[in-house]
C-alpha cells in the first residue's frame, strides 16, 4: 500500500504544471504538524519524547521526526531548535532511541518503484548539543520493514520486514546480517511474510518475532550471522494475527488482532529456551496449548508496553487504550478514551506521576494520559 501510495504521490507531479516542487503545490506544508504519528519514544530522564510522522495518509508534502520537551508531562511542547522537527522520508514505522549514544534508529518503507524489494533503517543523531543533530545515516532493510527493537545479548537492533525478513544491525556501522523467516513446518512451507514487530526477552538471547500470517518466531540471538547455525528454534502456530509482542520475567504477551475476536495470548516462556546443540528441526508449539489465559480486546488492537504491573494496549477501530492488570488476568480489562485511531505507545515516570503518550494516527494528535487515574490530561499539540 504504501509503495502504491508513493507511486500515485509521484504521478501526480507529472500531471501538475509546477516541476519538482509540486507537491508543496498539491499538499500542504508539514511544518510542525504531526502527520499519521505511528511511533513515540521517551526518553524521561532527559525530558525528550520522539515522535514518528509517517505521512501514511499522504495529507502533507511530507514526514518528519519531531522532538518534544516533555519537562512539564503533562504540558509537552515542541522543542524549539532549528533542526526540529527532523525531516524524514515518508511512510515510516517503529522507533528504538538509544539515549546513551544519542540515536535513533526507524524503519522506513518509502519507494517509488512498487517491484522494489528493499527498503532503509535510518539512524537519525539526536545529539542537541554537536553540529551533527538532525543527521540521517542509513542501510538496507528488507521489503517493508515496519518494526525494530533493540537490543539483544551483542546489543544489535532489529527490523522487522513484511516481505519475511528480519535485519540485525551493529548500532555503530549499521552493517547487518539478514535472516530469513522462510521456514517448512509440518504443515508445509511458509514464506514468513507479513511479519511485523520484534521483542527480547530479559538477557537479549532470545528474539520474538510477531508475524500477522498465525505465528510468532524464536530466534536464538547467538546464532545469528554464524551460517552454519539456524537461528530459528521456535514457531508458535495458531495465533491467528499476531502484532504487537511483549514479555516480562514470566510470559510473552501476543496481540491477536483477529476481527471480531481480538484478544490478549498470554504464554509462558519457561520452557521457550534457546535450543542447544543447534539443530535444522525447528520446535513447532501450539499457542492454544501453551497459553495459560487470554484477554478480550477492543476492535483492530495493535501496539502493547508492561509498566507499572499493567499492559497497555492500543485499539485503533474504537478509539480506546485497554489497561489490563497483569496480577488479576481473569479480570476484565478497563478501557480509556482517547484520540483517533490509536497506535503508538510510550510510558514513563516523572517525579512523582507516571504517563503514558498515546499516538493517534487520524487525529494526528498524541493523547497524554495521567496513570494514577486513567484520565486523559492533555492532547498535543
Amino acid at each position: 500500500m504504501n509503495r502504491f501510495l508513493a507511486s500515485l504521490l509521484l504521478a501526480s507531479c507529472f500531471l501538475t504544471t509546477t516541476g519538482a516542487n509540486c507537491t508543496s503545490t498539491i499538499f500542504p506544508a508539514l511544518g510542525t504538524n504531526l502527520s499519521a504519528p505511528i511511533a513515540i519514544s521517551v526518553d524521561a530522564a532527559n525530558a525528550r519524547a520522539y515522535v514518528v510522522n509517517s505521512n501514511n495518509r499522504v495529507e502533507f508534502n511530507g514526514a518528519s521526526l519531531s522532538i518534544l520537551d516533555i519537562s512539564s508531562p503533562a504540558a509537552p511542547t515542541l522543542l524549539s531548535n532549528t533542526s526540529n522537527p527532523i525531516t524524514i522520508d515518508n511512510f515510516s514505522g517503529q522507533i528504538y532511541v538509544d539515549t546513551t549514544n544519542r540515536f535513533a534508529y526507524i524503519a522506513n518503507r518509502l519507494s517509488t518503484d512498487p517491484l522494489d524489494t528493499s527498503d532503509v533503517l535510518l539512524k537519525v543523531n539526536l545529539d542537541e548539543s554537536s553540529s551533527s543533530l538532525a543527521t540521517i545515516t542509513s542501510n538496507t532493510a528488507g521489503n517493508n520493514p515496519f518494526g525494530v527493537a533493540c537490543c539483544d545479548a551483542s546489543d544489535r537492533v532489529y527490523a522487522v520486514s513484511s516481505g519475511g525478513t528480519v535485519e540485525v544491525y551493529n548500532k555503530l556501522t549499521l552493517a547487518y546480517t539478514q535472516v530469513s523467516l522462510a521456514v517448512t513446518l509440518d504443515e508445509g512451507a511458509i514464506s514468513g511474510a507479513s511479519a511485523t514487530e520484534a521483542a527480547f526477552n530479559s538477557t537479549g538471547t532470545l528474539a520474538f518475532i510477531s508475524n500477522r500470517a498465525g505465528q510468532v518466531y524464536i530466534l536464538n540471538t547467538s546464532e545469528i550471522g554464524d551460517a552454519s547455525k539456524n537461528p530459528i528454534d521456535y514457531v508458535i502456530k495458531n495465533v491467528q494475527d499476531a502484532r504487537g509482542l511483549a514479555l516480562d520475567a514470566t510470559n510473552l504477551y501476543v496481540v491477536d488482532g483477529t476481527a471480531g475476536t481480538a484478544l490478549l495470548r498470554v504464554i509462558p516462556t519457561a520452557t521457550l529456551t534457546p535450543i542447544t546443540p543447534d539443530t535444522t528441526a525447528i520446535s513447532q508449539p501450539d499457542a492454544t496449548t501453551l497459553q495459560t489465559t487470554t484477554v478480550p480486546l477492543g476492535n483492530d488492537p495493535n501496539e502493547i508496553i508492561l509498566f507499572g504491573g499493567k499492559a497497555y494496549v492500543s485499539n485503533r477501530g474504537d478509539d480506546t487504550i485497554s489497561v489490563i492488570d497483569l496480577s488479576n488476568l481473569s479480570a476484565t480489562p478497563t478501557t480509556i478514551a482517547v484520540g483517533d485511531e490509536p497506535y503508538g505507545l510510550a510510558a514513563f515516570t516523572s517525579g512523582a506521576d507516571s504517563f503514558l503518550y498515546v499516538t493517534n494516527l487520524a487525529s494526528n494528535t498524541i493523547s497524554v494520559i495521567n496513570l494514577a487515574s486513567n484520565t486523559v490530561v492533555a492532547t498535543f499539540p
